[in-house]
This record gives C-alpha cells, sequence and structure tokens, in this order.
C-alpha cells in the first residue's frame, strides 16, 4: 500500500517539470489496456523538450518488470514539432503472468545549462486474462497438423535453381561434346578461308548472263540480281552497307573511297539508277543498254578489285582453290571443273 502511495506521488511530480523556463513531459503507454497470456503487445514511452534539453530514456535488458517480458526493442525515434523535440522508443512484450501487472514509473533523464534531473512517467497497470480452463472436462488429444496449400512464392525458388542447376549442366555436356568431336575430327574445326568477293561477283555475274532473263521477258528480276550481286560485292569489297542503303547513299560513298577513277561512279550511277527505274518506274531497257550495263558491272568489278588485291596474292587464292577442289575429287578422276572467273572474263574479253 506505501508502495502504491509512493507511486502515485512520483506520477504526480513527473507529469510536468519547469527547469529553466523549459518544460519537459514524459509519457508511457501500453496499446491495449489487458492483453490474453502469452499475447504480444507494445509498450511506448517517448519525452518531449525543447531541443537544446538533451533526453536519456531508460535502458533495459530483456524485462520491463518482474511479469513483463521484452521481446523485440526498436530505434530511438526523434521528430519536431515547432521548437519542441519529441523522442520515442517502442518494445515488444508479453505477459506469462496472469493478473494484474503494475509498471512502475520509469525513470527519464535530462540536462540542459547548468542542470540535471530525472522524470519519471505515470505507474500503468496491465490486466493479463489467462484462458478459460475447465479442469472437469478430460484432456483432448492434439490435433493433427494441417495441410496448407504452398504457395508460388515458396515454390519460385526451387524452380529457379532447379533450372539453373539444368542449364548448367546442359552448358557441360555441351562443352564436353564440342571437346570430344574437335579432338576426333579437328578438321570439321578448322577455318575456311572465306572467298574473295570478286571471285564470288564474277561467277554470279557469269550465271546471270547463262540465265538470259532478258531473253526470256524478265527485264525486272534481271534488274533485281544485277544490282544484287553489285551491291552485294561493294559490301564485302568496300565495307559500304550497300544491301540496306539506297542508290544516292551507295554512290555518295563509294565516291569518298574512289578518288582516282570517275568513270567508275559514273559505271555504277549508271547502272544502279536505270535499275531503279525498271523497278519502280517500269522502265524499258533496250537489249543493247542490258548487255551494256552486264558489261560494266564484269568491268567494274575487274578494275575495282584490283585495288585490294596483287597479282601474287590472286595468284596463291586460286592455287588454293586448285588444291582443295584437288582433294575433294576421288583418285584417278578427271578434274573437269571450270576455270577460275577471273580467267574466264580475261578470256572474254580477248576474244571480244
Amino acid at each position: 500500500m506505501i508502495a502504491d502511495r509512493l507511486y502515485l506521488i512520483l506520477a504526480f511530480f513527473s507529469l510536468s517539470l519547469q527547469v529553466d523556463g523549459q518544460i519537459v513531459t514524459v509519457r508511457a503507454a501500453f496499446d491495449a489496456d489487458s492483453v490474453m497470456l502469452g499475447e504480444q503487445l507494445t509498450y511506448t514511452i517517448s519525452a518531449e523538450s525543447a531541443e537544446d534539453v538533451m533526453i536519456g530514456l531508460p535502458v533495459y535488458s530483456d524485462t520491463l518488470s518482474k511479469e513483463i517480458e521484452i521481446l523485440e526493442v526498436s530505434d530511438i525515434d526523434t521528430t519536431f514539432r515547432d521548437d519542441r523535440i519529441i523522442i520515442s522508443q517502442e518494445y515488444l512484450v508479453a505477459a506469462f503472468e496472469p493478473g494484474w501487472n503494475t509498471i512502475p514509473p520509469q525513470p527519464v533523464t535530462f540536462q540542459t545549462t547548468g542542470i540535471a534531473d530525472t522524470a519519471y512517467t505515470t505507474a500503468l497497470l496491465l490486466t493479463v486474462l489467462a484462458p478459460d480452463v475447465d479442469a472437469d472436462q478430460p484432456f483432448r488429444p492434439i490435433k493433427p497438423p494441417q495441410n496448407t496449400p504452398v504457395s508460388l512464392a515458396e515454390i519460385l525458388p526451387w524452380l529457379l535453381t532447379g533450372y539453373a542447376v539444368l542449364l548448367l549442366l546442359s552448358l557441360i555436356v555441351i562443352a564436353v561434346w564440342y571437346y570430344l568431336k574437335r579432338e576426333k575430327h579437328p578438321e570439321l574445326f578448322a577455318a575456311v578461308p572465306q572467298e574473295p568477293a570478286h571471285l564470288v561477283a564474277f561467277r554470279e555475274l557469269r550465271r546471270l548472263e547463262e540465265d538470259a532473263l532478258t531473253k526470256k521477258g524478265l527485264i525486272k528480276e534481271y534488274y533485281s540480281r544485277l544490282t544484287g550481286i553489285i551491291r552485294t560485292y561493294i559490301t564485302r569489297q568496300f565495307s559500304i552497307h550497300a544491301m540496306e542503303s539506297t542508290s544516292s547513299e551507295i554512290l555518295e560513298a563509294f565516291a569518298i573511297q574512289n578518288t582516282g577513277d570517275r568513270k567508275l561512279v559514273e559505271m555504277l550511277e549508271s547502272l544502279l539508277m536505270l535499275a531503279d527505274l525498271v523497278k519502280f518506274a517500269k522502265e524499258d531497257p533496250t537489249r543493247e543498254e542490258n548487255e551494256t550495263h552486264l558489261r560494266n558491272a564484269f568491268d567494274f568489278v575487274e578494275r575495282t578489285y584490283r585495288m585490294f588485291w596483287t597479282g601474287e596474292e590472286e595468284a596463291d587464292i586460286l592455287r588454293e582453290g586448285d588444291e582443295l577442289g584437288e582433294a575433294d575429287q576421288p583418285t584417278g578422276a578427271v578434274d573437269d571443273r571450270p576455270t577460275s572467273d577471273v580467267e574466264h572474263v580475261k578470256t572474254e574479253e580477248n576474244n571480244g
């Protein structure tokens, strides 16, 4: 009884303190005035003062009182309101003793110019309720575990892990297969030199000439193939994106690289412009124009590829092609392969 009176006296004097004109107010409260045995609730303690007052909240170990245990402690929160500062801290607690549990006033220290003192919160009363137990009833068996559905959040990590392991195993198998295959058949993985652009262009031009599309009335197809051959050649030989460019863009880019022979630009311009007219304006060129542009295409490739190839390099390419062709033929076979594209063009020029 005497202790309760002392708590009330301390609570009365701790409601508000006047220190050099500065008011310090401390408060403590539960978020509920009653709780079931073992149930969790929040206990909050706060102090409000002027900004120049230093506040020290109480420090607990693991219990708030003999009957109330502290489960979790939050960080100290600081807020400002006008010229006041409010410092507070929350505690997650649980009571394991049924009945009325008293929380005595809690000390909050404060210090200002020349003065250091302690303020106390009001005493609190927490009612802890125990579940009703009928002692006359027999003991019931423990309930069996309940089956709960598995959520996607629980399955997803396992699925991702399984996919990652499967992908890793697949990469290992592919790497081992590739290594064994390369060791057993190294010739399959040997780098094959790319055929020079001018040889490809000569071969395709000769095929176009043999197909005789103009005699069949396929003028549009003829010029589409002709300009396609030249565009492919320019792309590979001059590193110009001719396949995706317009005729004017090709001419502009080619003129920058070709500074020594204006005739080449004129030949290319005449071919591309006529092909555009045939494809988009239904132009019907004469037989002489068709033959002239095919000869100009041969001449264009012949005169431009020499900017990049010397006679010795060309001979090496032809010799490598001959060796590759002989290796592919069976023993005793007769080499009936046609002559090279360059030799074919030169032969036609000499005969013409």
